[in-house]
């Protein structure tokens, strides 16, 4: 009879077959023993008067499995059938309230789904080829002696790229490939700037693409003379309308006919973390004159990164390019994910939604709380009628996952429009933003946060209701309202934790906020206003040589400098907010030699006499390069420099050079000039550097000082065209706002902070209010006696104030000391503040405190306004 109706395990068919069974033999073996016959024969005659009991026993055994499957699952379903219409009919009967919790649920999922797009698409999903999780980037870089401050990542050789390929067997595939700007005769005449992807044949295999017209390219495609190209779907619809007679015939690249062989799918990606897409293909020629070949790779399957680095660097280190002058380089492998710009951004605001959600389940379980004291009487009810713990505990779930069902929808909605926000929003300097999508790995996420949300804020309704439950909860009609102080205590604990949380968010936001004040109100070291930066694209075949380039800016110097509204023009190697590195080890006449083989990165740029008067940058001591002969050596430094090698001395007359590959010109100092933000406001000012003559520049560019209130683009523009109509249009950028550009991607980061940490605020006060506010209607009987008894309503209202005040002071107090540690992840996004900042943490504490304070207000004035005659009339 116990397996029968206490089925905790499920049907047991056997048995109960074999008991009903052994029953009929009883019962017949009985029969026969009333008749007079012997115990032992009546059962044997009993068993063959049932037949074959093995075949039977199997039939009866299916027929009970079916029938008991068929009555669990009716069962099932019409329990659940019913649980959730009661569930609909109650949420129903208490609108507010449930749209409450809904909308509370909907904002801390929403952030979460918007988040995590972001999370999925660049961290781990952020290449879109095969196998992405055996994916690496391979670069080198030095061994020790950099002095940029900055990670550098350094592109092998070709002809180590040629050894890594035929012996590494570490990687299933290494694929090198290039990204360049070419300049293409469009059909009406102007020259245009594309952007092209030079890969070897294997690179379509690796990606996992192939062509959607044409062909891909082959081994012959690589020799010498050969000159074609594939393009991109999107570039072929948009250029040449789709037209698919454009295959066999000829585009001019950078003043070179090039035969078109295919069309490549959008899909079909150069492996940069970033939406730019590759408009034209080209067969990548590993020859030792080539240079920005970058690698990736696809590791062997129980290959790690640091076995195929190890390998890499054993075959590094039998070649014959670790045994010049070159240096020492060690080799680096990458996964995908840990390349992403705006990594720490994401595990920041990761780490702030999960705690948005956090609180968000607070605030539910605070709903859950003050609804189930409303229900005592009720469940109580239930309980005296016989309805067991865990059915009652079964309705609270099927509510709560009912709710949880509507905050995944109204989640998906919010954080599809913040996803679509932050996308539109996204600077510049976040490209791979745009790749964020809600996918199906969104959508599941998303659902199973749901269903852990509705289970946890349910497992927690549940189990104080059913503790609540009892039959003393009809001995009081006015029981349904009290509170023990356990309740008080749960809430409380509630309400603390919540405010801890969001302290610690308050932290966080100040931080970054004051962080960003001091990169926006920071001294550049030079006069960005007016400045503009001009990138010209030169063709190698047409300006072949160093000369042959500085002489056609220097002429075309010469022609902005006379042009109206041109204020002043310089050359140099780049316009801020761009770095120059040299590389080599640095070595400071006087010192120790460095130690052969040692490599690294020093802060550098060439310029001309006038670049630091045009820039602005003040020249401390010394004279502005005289001589811009690349003989003369000549070289100004900065103070950061002069600081970090000659501390308290004049640099004025010391020598130093930069030794690689068998170069070791030394550098006299002539001047030094005054520390300046030319890498940007997030760089280091201080960071050692020095500046040369930019005689010796492949790549130089012009700077212009535009009188204010001009534009200066047009004129430079024609200029350009007048100069060599064959040039494609030159890229100008205006120095000030590339600088404020800057810090966009922290300026980012920070407003998604401050409206995380304002969500996560304005919940927190609801549940401070929420929980002032129970507490009145449940001492309004005690309030309407104190005052009847003599009590003041300002001794009330004081009352009411110090309870909201005194838990949020907790809550301040573990806050602050939960964000002394959490404030770690901000470590490296933090410029001119440290962590540990003292007006940040004052500033979070204050703003909680004060929300705290209006939180308070309302259930403070509905306690004040309590009439005592009619509280003690009521009861």
């Amino acid at each position: 009879m116990w397996r029968r109706y206490l089925r905790f395990w499920g049907p047991r068919a056997e048995a109960d077959v074999d008991d009903e069974l052994a029953f009929h033999i009883d019962m017949r073996a009985r029969d026969y023993m009333a008749r007079g016959m012997p115990e032992p024969e009546a059962r044997r005659a009993a068993t063959r008067r049932l037949g074959d009991l093995r075949a039977a026993r199997a039939e009866c055994i299916a027929i009970t499995s079916r029938r008991e499957r068929r009555m669990t699952r009716a069962q099932i379903v019409d329990a659940f059938v019913q649980d959730v219409r009661y569930a609909v009919r109650t949420l129903g009967r208490q609108k507010g309230w449930t749209a409450v919790a809904i909308a509370t649920l909907a904002l801390g999922i929403g952030a979460n789904t918007a988040v995590f797009s972001v999370v999925n698409a660049l961290l781990l999903h952020p290449v879109p080829y095969p196998d992405a999780d055996r994916v690496a980037f391979v670069y080198q870089e030095p061994t020790e002696g950099n002095q940029t401050g900055m990670r550098v990542m350094v592109n092998p050789h070709p002809s180590l790229v040629r050894l890594w390929k035929e012996n590494a067997r570490s990687f299933e595939a290494l694929e090198p490939y290039m990204a360049s700007d070419r300049t293409m005769r469009a059909a009406d005449g102007a020259a245009v700037i594309v952007r092209s992807g030079v890969v070897l044949p294997s690179f379509a295999s690796f990606a996992g693409t192939r062509p959607i017209l044409g062909r891909a390219f082959t081994d012959a495609d690589l020799a010498e003379g050969v000159r074609i190209a594939m393009l991109s779907e999107p570039f072929w619809r948009s250029r040449f309308g789709s037209d698919s007679t454009v295959l066999g015939k000829p585009i001019m690249l950078d003043r070179e006919p090039y035969t078109i062989v295919g069309i490549m799918p959008a899909a079909h990606r150069l492996p940069k973390l970033s939406e730019t897409v590759s408009e034209v293909w080209l067969p990548l020629r590993l020859r030792d004159d080539v240079f920005g070949v970058s690698i990736i790779g696809r590791l062997r399957p129980d290959v790690t990164l640091a076995t195929a680095a190890a390998e890499l660097d054993s075959i590094y280190a039998r070649s014959e390019l670790s045994k010049g002058d070159h240096g020492d380089f060690r080799t680096r492998l990458s996964a995908p994910s840990q390349m992403v710009s705006f990594r720490e951004s994401l595990v920041l605001l990761s780490a702030a939604v999960a705690l948005v959600l956090l609180i968000a389940c607070g605030n539910v379980a605070h709903l859950l709380l003050a609804r189930t004291a409303g229900r005592q009487r009720e469940l109580s009810i239930r309980a005296a009628l016989g309805a067991s713990r865990l059915r009652i505990v079964r309705q609270m779930l099927t509510e709560s996952l009912l709710l949880g069902a509507a905050g995944c929808v109204g989640g998906l909605v919010v954080g599809w429009i913040g996803l679509n926000a932050l996308v539109a929003l996204r600077p510049d300097s976040l490209p791979e933003l745009a790749r964020a999508r809600i996918d199906g790995m969104t959508l599941a996420a998303t659902t199973g946060l749901a269903v852990l949300t509705g289970l946890g804020v349910g497992v927690f309704g549940a189990l104080h209701a059913v503790r609540h439950a009892s039959h003393d909860a009809l001995k009081a009609g006015s029981l349904g309202l009290s509170q023990s102080r356990r309740q008080r205590r749960l809430r409380s604990l509630l309400v603390v934790s919540e405010m801890a949380v969001s302290t610690v968010l308050l932290v966080a936001a100040t931080l970054l906020v004051r962080s960003i004040g001091h990169l926006q109100s920071i001294d550049p070291g030079f006069e960005p206003a007016g400045l503009y930066g001009v990138q010209i694209a030169l063709p190698r075949d047409t300006y072949p040589t160093r000369e042959a380039r500085r002489a056609f800016v220097m002429q075309l110097a010469e022609r902005v400098r006379s042009a109206p509204g041109i204020r002043a023009v310089t050359v140099a190697s780049g316009a801020p907010p761009s770095r120059s590195f040299m590389i080599g080890a640095l070595h400071i006449e006087g010192q120790p030699a460095p130690t052969p083989g040692t490599t690294g990165f020093v802060d550098y740029n060439g310029v001309d006499p006038e670049f630091f008067r045009v820039m602005g940058i003040k020249l401390l001591e010394g004279t502005t390069l005289t001589d811009t002969t690349t003989a003369a050596g000549q070289a100004l430094v900065n103070v950061g420099f002069v600081r970090k090698y000659w501390p308290g001395q004049s640099a004025i007359g010391r020598r130093f050079r930069v030794v690689y590959d068998g170069k070791e010109t030394w550098n006299t100092v002539v001047g030094v000039v005054d520390d300046a933000f030319t890498g940007g406001l997030t760089s280091e000012a201080s960071t050692p550097m020095f500046y040369k003559s930019s005689l010796d520049l492949f790549e130089p560019t012009l700077i212009v000082r535009a009188v204010p209130g001009t534009d200066p683009m047009p004129v430079v523009r024609s200029l350009i065209t007048e100069a060599d109509p064959a040039l494609a249009p030159p890229t100008i950028s205006n120095i000030e706002n590339a600088l404020h550009r800057s810090i966009a991607g922290p300026r980012f980061t920070m407003a998604l902070l401050v409206v995380f940490t304002g969500i996560a605020v304005v919940l927190a006060a609801i549940g401070l209010y929420g929980v002032l506010a129970f507490a009145v209607t449940q001492q309004t009987r005690e309030i309407g006696i104190r005052m009847a008894l003599g009590a003041t309503r300002s001794g009330i209202a004081r009352s009411v104030l110090r309870g909201g005040i005194v838990l949020a002071g907790v809550g301040v107090v573990i806050g602050l000391t939960g964000a002394r540690w959490g404030t770690k992840l901000l470590e490296h996004m933090l410029y001119g503040v440290g962590r540990t900042d003292a007006a940040s943490f004052a500033i979070g504490a204050l703003v909680l405190v004060a929300t705290a304070v209006i939180a308070c207000l309302v259930p403070m004035r509905r306690a004040v306004a309590v009439d005592p005659l009619v509280a003690i009339r009521a009861d």
